[in-house]
């Protein structure tokens, strides 16, 4: 197998794991601790979205720092709330 189609295996394998580049474990977590009173009304979206960007990786001295984007937000939130309807 040549470098090429290990390169190509190698990003299909990357791009179709479940992963949500911007959120890490633990804002996961918060939102979807928050999913039912976002959906009752309880709280607002930008709440929920503040809550999670508490837990922002800053990483060291800035580098490798990891933060949550409002477009990463909302396909997550999107994500997760078809898995309760369905």
């Amino acid at each position: 197998m040549n470098i090429n189609k290990k390169t190509l295996i190698f990003i299909i394998i990357f791009y179709s794991t479940n992963s949500y580049p911007g959120i890490n474990e633990k804002q996961k977590q918060v939102i979807k601790s928050q999913l039912f009173l976002l959906n009752e009304g309880m709280v607002s979206k930008k709440d929920v979205f503040e809550k999670a960007k508490l837990f922002d990786s800053k990483g060291f001295f800035g580098m490798n720092s990891d933060v949550m984007t409002q477009e990463e937000f909302d396909n997550f939130l999107e994500i997760e709330d078809r898995k309760t309807h369905h």
